[in-house]
């Protein structure tokens, strides 16, 4: 009996329509379970929608941890998988940030970057209000930074700054991702934005730092980075790294600026 509910399970998994096949919006209307979803919860409150994926999205996360957990002991997964995590949250509030976050991700793995951040931007318009919003943008950005897809990441950021001015950690982000792509004049300025909501994080001046590095201004960015390492607590040695890095940058430059003033 136990072996023909694992088979009827894995058929009737097999059968469901998942997001590796379709986009999310083509699933929505492909499985009935999710449209459905989609029909009751579209007549509730915005609160009783967001409980409710909320409820969906960690029920989601605690079963694929079960199933990771029953996979690497050698055993397999003897109950329907259902959706990947975060669908049926985001059928049943499309504004659930964790969900656009995760639902996102998944879609720019399966070669739809377009799809992808058609998710990652509604992040910016949600109100600052939405539970762990800044550090839910912040893995959407971190996670296209790993993609190598800086320029959506700036895309992003630069959202997130213009819908919230007054968080320091996204325009420290835009400052990298800036820098990342060549725009060191826009970079600097960024940078120094930052700094201004938050003028005593060693982290903060050791991005404007590094940015002032990055774009050759060497004598403010010495400046700067004695400031962040004067300040960074025992364990954070990245300002002290940078300006040993300085200290070669500009030797190499008095070098070269020697050799080109010989006769």
């Amino acid at each position: 009996m136990v072996a023909k509910n694992r088979m009827k399970n894995a058929v009737k998994s097999h059968q469901r329509p998942t997001l590796r096949e379709m986009p999310f919006e083509q699933l929505l209307s492909a499985a009935q379970e999710l449209a459905e979803a989609r029909r009751v919860y579209a007549g509730k409150t915005p609160e009783k929608r967001w409980a409710s994926a909320e409820w969906a999205y960690d029920a989601s996360m605690a079963r694929d941890l079960f199933s990771k957990a029953l996979l690497s002991t050698g055993g397999g997964a003897d109950f329907d998988s259902c959706f990947e995590s975060g669908v049926v949250a985001l059928a049943i509030d499309t504004l659930f940030a964790p969900a656009l976050l995760t639902v996102g991700s998944l879609e720019y793995q399966h070669k739809r970057p377009s799809a992808a951040m058609a998710m990652f931007m509604i992040l910016a318009t949600l109100p600052q209000t939405e539970p762990d919003l800044a550090e839910i943008i912040d893995k959407a950005g971190c996670f296209l930074l790993d993609q190598n897809d800086n320029a959506n990441a700036t895309r992003l950021y630069r959202a997130a700054t213009e819908a919230f001015p007054g968080v320091c950690e996204h325009w420290s982000s835009l400052s990298y991702c800036l820098g990342k792509v060549g725009q060191l004049d826009e970079a600097v300025t960024t940078a120094r934005k930052a700094l201004s909501l938050n003028e005593n994080d060693p982290h903060v001046l050791n991005d404007l730092g590094w940015t002032l590095v990055l774009a050759g201004f060497y004598d403010e960015a010495r400046t700067i980075l004695e400031r962040a390492a004067a300040l960074a607590p025992a364990d954070y040695e990245l300002p002290r790294n940078n300006l040993k890095e300085l200290e070669k940058r500009e030797w190499r430059r008095l070098a070269t600026e020697k050799e080109r003033s010989r006769p």
